[in-house]
């Protein structure tokens, strides 16, 4: 029997949850079908197997700037719009918006089915306060409506997409990130570099994993661990990604005095020895779509602290909770403990003067108690529970699932 044919569409492959999840995923299904795979900019960081397809659109980069990305845009689009042609795929598939955009016109001109994917809450990506933002919700609204079938990643996603999108509530599926928690479990048991191993020894370890931007939040994290290295000193907390806040990150710590406890570590291969070395995951984001690192901290039975912010940490540490539950702060929940979430505070000029607000001192206070509460932390290591729920088996099934409905075909999906 001949390969189905589908064709995916990306921004970039940049270090991101999003993009590791799409390599992972066309990945498995690479073993069984054709897969054309395609970037708009030419920024990659994960390796593509050689099974798949690839080609980049575009030779921009995203460092290039803003103009060079429209330009991008435009470019993608015909070329995309020439690929497909060429390739004719049964389904197109994107993630993240301006690849859905682009998905969703291609199709309607070439009468092909599409399945889009929304990675993370628009109403915190796109403010109605900025043109950008603006012009984005204006689209979504336009265009999305138009999609065969639209994957969520999480319910609250869904949620805001009918309720305040007024898109129609059968065209949206919630389908949660693959991960291979088999291999994670693997890669944890890897050895730490020597040149890591000092800061582990005799420490209580609190470790942080994301991109060091506004949207993870890691500066509210570090005053708050000011105070928790004040009453604990043998404590420690370290940071693993890159970003534009590094700098100011540094100069924070400098401030603080924290030089000999917090450590940002850069962007790590394999973060898992790193989780499975340390005593407590925390997560500080200010909005997310569903934290991978989440789920990769839970694999490893990793504690977790999490804020409590949109979307995902609640579904993933507290599935008894409805979406929209009011809930008192701390909240211990089945599988993780969830914190006040931060506001949209970014200034760091006197970040190291102020007081700590309400946030910081639950969640610094939380930090001091998992420290000292040897049970709490026994209750909490038991993770691998849950991420089996997020295994990449069930998930590509369900994704299978999708694709075999928006193709209207009787199609045999076991592996």
């Amino acid at each position: 029997m001949q390969k189905l044919r589908f064709q995916f569409l990306i921004n970039s492959l940049t270090s991101g949850g999003a993009e590791r999840i799409a390599v992972n995923l066309f990945n498995r299904l690479s073993e069984k079908y054709n897969i054309y795979f395609y970037t708009i900019l030419n920024d990659i960081f994960y390796n593509i197997p050689k099974n798949i397809d690839f080609k980049s659109l575009t030779p921009y980069s995203i460092n290039q700037g803003y103009k060079k990305f429209i330009l991008a845009i435009f470019i993608s689009f015909f070329k995309y719009l020439k690929e497909t042609k060429k390739n004719d795929p049964k389904v197109l598939i994107s993630f993240l918006e301006i690849s859905n955009f682009i998905t969703i016109l291609v199709a309607r001109l070439l009468n092909k089915r599409n399945i889009i994917s929304i990675r993370c809450n628009p109403n915190d990506m796109y403010s109605e306060k900025t043109m950008y933002g603006k012009v984005h919700r204006f689209l979504i609204k336009l265009l999305y409506p138009k999609a065969d079938k639209i994957v969520a990643v999480s319910k609250e996603i869904e949620e805001i997409l009918i309720k305040e999108y007024k898109i129609p509530k059968e065209k949206i599926k919630t389908i949660y990130n693959p991960h291979s928690i088999e291999e994670y479990q693997k890669l944890s048991k890897e050895p730490l570099e020597e040149k890591y191993k000092e800061i582990f020894k005799d420490s209580f370890v609190f470790i942080n994993i994301g991109r060091l931007t506004e949207q993870k939040g890691q500066w509210f994290l570090i005053r708050a661990f000011k105070k928790v290295s004040e009453r604990h000193p043998e404590a420690k907390l370290i940071i693993l990604g890159e970003g534009g806040l590094r700098n100011k990150l540094e100069k924070l710590i400098k401030k603080l005095n924290l030089e000999d406890k917090v450590f940002l570590l850069g962007r790590q291969d394999n973060v898992f020895k790193f989780l499975k070395n340390s005593d407590c995951f925390v997560f500080s984001s200010l909005w997310e779509g569903l934290p991978n690192t989440v789920i990769e901290a839970l694999s490893v039975n990793l504690p977790i602290i999490s804020t409590d912010c949109k979307t995902g940490p609640r579904e993933i540490l507290a599935p008894e909770l409805d979406i929209g539950e009011e809930i008192n702060y701390p909240y211990y929940g089945k599988y993780g403990i969830l914190t006040k979430p931060f506001p949209r505070r970014y200034i760091f000029k006197t970040l190291d003067e102020e007081p700590l607000i309400e946030e910081e001192k639950i969640l610094a206070e939380l930090m001091i108690k998992i420290i000292k509460d040897k049970e709490l932390r026994e209750k909490y290591s038991n993770g691998l529970e849950r991420a089996k729920d997020f295994d990449i088996d069930k998930i590509v099934k369900e994704w299978e699932g999708v694709i075999k409905k928006v193709l209207n075909i009787s199609y045999s999906f076991q592996r």
